[in-house]
């Protein structure tokens, strides 16, 4: 890392400087069992050198709770990374706020105000996080008619009732559909995963990319819940000759890694017959042959702006609810072809 000694490291920095995963990092400064003494004085140098024992040192005594109910159903398999990275980023903000913070992974079916309520009362939170998860109606009222306060990381609230804090899917999604355009592009394919809020709204800015363009057409499958035979069945429609889509816009990076595995079984070379981009940039993507072209969504500025508005609405309980949206950036990969 090119940080100075006395530089604000956090974990997630720290894991990619060592090559290795956040969790690994967390028990290698906790000097938890399971890990090398090489790999741990690999990881605690790094640390040091960075300065992340300095701030640790120097945050503040935390006063206030948070407590954080990360989304079980999607912080496992192939979006695991991304929902790893805004934990990381949550813990490092939290400290820096003067917070103690506890993480719960759940099956979000199971929350409901009873679960809230028995939770509060073994351990009293200021701020309950929701990672990755859209309140339903009794969850929302829990929050709405007492003294608790909510804050939703990477999800939306339509009825604009909860302060939020999510990628800007709509126009990261367009700007993904504008680069498959812009390259010449003008059969499309689309293929969508999981449907919430977050991913409505990644539709609609990809859609809207194709308004600019006349003569621009596209296709959609959907690959929810692990399921290929509808993307297995229209590459091999492509392969024949039935489909004639020259690129595809992925909703998220696993989806493109399942496609791309799929295209290179049929023969189908990326990006000399199909260009593809994902959206996320995942860790794997750099794994990828060749590597993806993606959307980088900056995890750990969620996390910070989430650790913000809790701050800001203990200090203001009345305040006007806020929804912010951060960046989404194209990160270049070796996908993405120009169509003659």
């Amino acid at each position: 890392m090119t940080r100075s000694p006395k530089s604000n490291a956090n974990q997630l920095e720290i894991a990619k400087a060592a090559g290795v995963s956040v969790s690994t990092v967390s028990r290698a400064l906790s000097d938890a069992r399971g890990i090398s003494d090489e790999r741990r004085l690999q990881i605690r140098k790094i640390a040091e050198d960075a300065g992340y024992f300095g701030r640790s040192r120097a945050a503040a005594a935390p006063t206030r709770h948070l407590r954080a109910y990360v989304t079980g159903s999607l912080a496992t398999g192939g979006l695991a990374p991304f929902y790893e990275a805004v934990v990381a980023g949550l813990r490092d903000s939290s400290n820096d706020g003067g917070f103690s913070l506890s993480i719960r992974m759940v099956d979000e079916t199971s929350l409901g105000p009873h679960r809230m309520a028995r939770d509060q009362e073994k351990e009293e939170a200021d701020v309950t996080i929701f990672v990755g998860i859209d309140l339903n109606d009794s969850l929302a009222g829990y929050f709405l008619n007492g003294s608790h306060r909510a804050v939703l990381v990477n999800g939306y609230d339509p009825d604009m009732r909860f302060d939020c804090v999510a990628p800007n899917n709509f126009y990261g999604a367009r700007l993904a559909g504008r680069t498959l355009l812009k390259a010449g592009h003008r059969k499309l394919l689309y293929i969508h995963d999981h449907t919430r809020w977050t991913t409505i709204q990644r539709r609609r800015g990809f859609y809207a990319s194709l308004e600019e363009f006349p003569g621009a057409s596209c296709t959609a499958i959907g690959v929810a819940n692990g399921v290929d035979t509808a993307l297995l069945a229209e590459v091999e429609r492509r392969a024949k000759g039935e489909a004639d889509w020259t690129s595809v816009f992925c909703a998220n990076d696993m989806g493109a890694f399942r496609l791309m595995n799929a295209l290179e079984a049929v023969g189908l070379s990326v990006p000399g017959e199909v260009s593809v981009i994902g959206f996320d940039d995942l860790p794997y993507a750099a794994m990828m042959h060749p590597r993806l072209t993606t959307m980088r969504v900056n995890c750990l500025e969620m996390a910070r702006q989430a650790i913000q508005l809790a701050q800001r609405r203990i200090a203001e309980p009345d305040a006007m609810p806020m929804q912010i949206e951060c960046a989404v950036v194209l990160e270049s990969g070796a996908t993405v072809a120009q169509f003659a």
